[in-house]
């Protein structure tokens, strides 16, 4: 089984930007990167709030995103890789089209 953690440190994100690569598809982005942390999949979920502006569906989003990427993460082998998944979109998706749309984004990945 693959261990799930978060993103957490400033120095995560910072190598993510800079060193990942970039996948893209109507409503989501996500930069990854490979790791050699053992069997560890690393995440971090963010809404923007120029695109969301109230935060209780930003918070809604991110809920409904980090369900997705926890059910659908063992499905794909994206072991030794730290993952930051962006919400481009303006409207709210529903957890199906979410999950949808990111499972496409596991596969290029």
């Amino acid at each position: 089984m693959i261990a799930l953690h978060k993103l957490k440190k400033k120095s995560s994100f910072d190598n993510l930007f800079k060193l990942g690569k970039r996948f893209n598809n109507d409503h989501f982005s996500v930069i990854t990167l490979k790791n050699n942390d053992g069997n560890s999949f690393y995440y971090a979920v963010i809404v923007s709030k120029k695109n969301i502006p109230l935060a209780v569906n930003r918070n809604k989003i991110k809920r409904r995103m980090r369900q997705a990427v926890i059910e659908l993460y063992s499905k794909f082998d994206v072991s030794h890789s730290s993952n930051l998944f962006i919400y481009n979109s303006k409207e709210t998706l529903e957890f199906k089209e979410i999950q949808k749309k990111i499972s496409l984004l596991f596969k290029k990945l």
